[in-house]
């Protein structure tokens, strides 16, 4: 869908990388900006595998796929020509630096802007653009009141933090959003425009229906922490049933071989009802149950296990996608699904300065002007890998 359109990626971490990712699996040529590596100028001309392990683009394997890597010194004096004609011919600029940045290196939304007013500008930072103070998700869990909700929720004395930086996905996500937004935008008025997308926002606006009644005058003391229950089977597997409403309790109690028992009164009663019909019940009988009779449940499995969930196989939600390194890697595949459009994990993860040559002769640069560019360090082009 997007193969035509062309992505400067600014991005390390989570976030950033998480967001231009799917925009690489939508089809947009994604131009991944990286560092020079170091000790590059001591390469032969050609690379090891086992040595091209140590030039993985920052952010990580899977929120890179799709790819391609420039590796430049954005402080070099020819870099800035390089950068230029990039912006000129892209759609989106995508960074997540601590805002001021990418202004004092001269690409500023301003600045990138003015060299191309179609341009769509997003920001990820910790506070929002206006900010200049440094944050990583484990800072916006803290301070939006998330960890807090948790440590509420499940009933403990300390709060503890998540295994997921949740925080870093949600702006990711939102960031993907705002930017197919000011593409439909742009589409109507021409120009481009600046998408501001923090940390604290994105994880507070995940919160909205704690925040609610707090919001409107709910005291501390008030806060009614919601957690789904688990419940015990006879083998030891935690289980999750959603209750909800005496609808779906019947489906439940017809399930568990009880259609005739009424939902109790209270939470508590139903709860303990519940837990004594599943500690009887194998996880498998159980879930066999509660399929034929429409009503749901989760049966709660380690990530290795789910890994293998025959969901994930039939949904086509693992890839299988060339890797440079490796020959070919397991990943997790976009969660997109259209009738008419793509929106999956093709093509590999890049190396660092893995397409430069191949990116500048795109915008246009001569062959020795490329060569004065590496001579002087100013970009860097990967070595070819001598397969073993």
């Amino acid at each position: 869908m997007f193969d035509d359109l062309i992505v400067v990626d600014f991005t390390r971490v989570v976030a950033g990388p998480y967001c231009t990712r799917m925009l690489a699996d939508l089809g947009a040529q994604v131009i991944k900006i990286d560092a020079l590596p170091q000790e590059f100028d001591e390469l032969e001309s050609t690379i090891s595998v086992k040595d091209a392990a140590n030039f993985r683009s920052a952010g990580g394997i899977s929120n890179n796929l799709g790819k391609l890597s420039l590796s430049i010194d954005l402080k070099s004096a020819g870099s800035k020509d390089v950068i230029n004609s990039l912006l000129l011919r892209a759609d989106v600029v995508v960074e997540n630096f601590k805002p001021g940045v990418m202004e004092s290196l001269g690409y500023g939304p301003g600045a990138c802007l003015e060299i191309n007013p179609r341009l769509i500008y997003a920001g990820l930072s910790g506070f929002g653009q206006n900010s200049s103070r440094r944050a990583f998700g484990a800072t916006a869990h803290a301070e939006s009141g998330w960890l807090w909700v948790q440590k509420e929720s499940a009933s403990v004395d300390e709060i503890f933090a998540p295994g997921v930086t949740v925080a870093d996905l949600a702006t990711g996500s939102n960031a993907f959003s705002g930017i197919l937004a000011a593409l439909y935008a742009r589409e109507k008025t021409g120009c481009g425009q600046i998408v501001d997308v923090s940390l604290m926002d994105s994880q507070f606006q995940m919160l909205n229906s704690v925040m609610e009644p707090i919001l409107n005058g709910a005291t501390e003391d008030e806060f009614k922490p919601f957690r789904h229950p688990l419940y015990k089977s006879r083998d030891g597997k935690m289980i999750s049933i959603n209750i909800g409403n005496p609808r779906n309790w019947n489906r439940i109690a017809q399930a568990i071989g009880e259609p005739n028992t009424q939902m109790p009164d209270s939470s508590k009663s139903t709860d303990a009802l519940v837990r004594t019909w599943v500690a009887n019940l194998s996880s498998q009988d159980l879930a066999r149950r509660m399929e034929a009779c429409g009503a749901p449940y989760g049966i709660t499995l380690t990530a290795h296990e789910a890994a293998s969930h025959p969901h994930f196989q039939d949904r086509r939600m693992i890839a299988d996608v060339p890797d440079p390194i490796q020959g070919s890697i397991r990943a997790v595949n976009s969660p997109l699904f259209f009738s008419e459009i793509q929106s999956e994990a093709t093509k590999a993860a890049p190396l660092i300065g893995q397409h430069t040559e191949i990116i500048l002769r795109q915008i246009g640069l001569p062959d020795e002007q490329i060569e004065h560019l590496i001579s002087a360090h100013a970009i860097f082009q990967l070595p070819p890998i001598a397969q073993d």
